[in-house]
């Protein structure tokens, strides 16, 4: 029953590209519903729900005892639409993530704003691995699906294949759009930050090792030392397996304690909780920031607290993030394809007061 919900949505754009591409010319007679319902391999009440679409729209009238007649293109006086109103798009999180942590609340708010402006709702639910997507989404009634992070690639196989209108956001597959910080440069010009301040000495703090960010993220500063002929050293990589700043925290404190007669002079957290966590680490083990170890963060979502100064990081621009995913939805929702293409966001650097110049 749920993949009837997007069947019938399929079938009422395929036969729509058939009109407007002359496939069923002008004043023709459609074939009969029971021809079409055995084309498309559906039952007839599901064949009616996309024939009545094409009705709305003035493709297709049907006259009775005669048939459906092919009206051709749009009616004059008539409109093509430009945006799909009502419709509910759903964002699909991992439950691993929560919808309250920054990154994620500010990328859901530029989206359902968005989505608005478009006469659409955004609605949120957490998707994980072992969840059946379409019993999951059917009750949503949605008619596009933005996926974010990192989602199964089954449950992305499911909805290309089901023809879905779908968009991936912060994490990258070869299936459909996808749109994200381009985290490899962000990070690069993070370590060319702290080059050119005079660090040499540094230490990284990670994030979820699965995670595509993380691993571009970290590619990326790799270059920025390499390029400089420089080497990160690899004891001084803290995996914190977590996004949050608590685990961060106790993490980078760890690294701190255990390290006490050969401290890093600066520290690359891969995001700003992961950086908020590491200037609490810092505090807590009686040293300063940035006079014994310099912080810089990435996302410049501004979440820091009180006790800190204001971080340096690196922008992401999460607004043209979510534009972008926008754009596209509603491209597909108007029958553009699901193109799997790979959109990157600029980033740049944003000085804050935690890198301290030195050598």
């Amino acid at each position: 029953m749920s993949k009837e919900k997007f069947r019938y949505a399929m079938i009422y754009e395929d036969i729509k590209k058939s009109i407007l591409n002359h496939t069923y010319e002008a004043n023709s007679l459609m074939p009969t519903e029971q021809d079409l319902a055995a084309t498309y391999q559906v039952n007839r009440s599901t064949l009616r729900k996309a024939m009545q679409l094409l009705a709305d729209e003035g493709l297709i009238e049907k006259c009775p005892g005669k048939g459906t007649i092919v009206l051709g293109s749009y009616p004059e006086n008539s409109k093509q639409k430009t945006i799909v109103s009502n419709k509910n798009i759903g964002f699909l999180l991992p439950r691993g993530n929560l919808i309250t942590e920054p990154f994620y609340a500010t990328l859901f708010s530029s989206l359902e704003q968005g989505f608005q402006l478009k006469g659409c709702s955004l609605i949120y639910t957490t998707l994980d691995h072992e969840d059946n997507m379409m019993d999951k989404i059917a009750p949503l009634g949605l008619s596009g699906i933005v996926f974010v992070s990192n989602v199964s690639p089954r449950h992305i196989q499911l909805a290309v294949d089901q023809k879905i209108p779908c968009v991936l956001v912060n994490s990258c597959s070869d299936k459909l759009p996808s749109i994200l910080s381009d985290n490899h440069r962000g990070a690069y010009l993070a370590g060319r930050h702290l080059i050119e301040h005079g660090h040499r000495n540094v230490a990284v703090l990670t994030g979820i090792q699965s995670y595509i960010s993380n691993q571009e993220r970290m590619a990326g500063f790799a270059e920025a030392f390499s390029e400089a002929g420089l080497t990160l050293d690899p004891d001084q990589i803290v995996q914190s397996d977590s996004w949050r700043y608590p685990t961060a925290e106790k993490a980078f404190y760890d690294f701190i304690i255990s390290r006490r007669n050969s401290l890093p002079t600066a520290v690359f957290a891969f995001n700003d909780r992961l950086a908020v966590g590491a200037v609490n680490a810092i505090i807590k083990a009686g040293l300063s920031v940035p006079r014994d170890i310099s912080v810089i963060g990435y996302d410049n979502l501004q979440y820091y607290n009180i006790a800190a100064s204001r971080i340096s990081t690196i922008e992401t621009h999460i607004e043209i993030i979510a534009e972008t995913t926008v754009a596209n939805m509603i491209w597909q929702l108007d029958g553009g394809s699901c193109a799997a293409i790979k959109i990157l966001i600029p980033v740049e650097v944003v000085p804050g007061e935690t890198i301290l110049t030195i050598g």
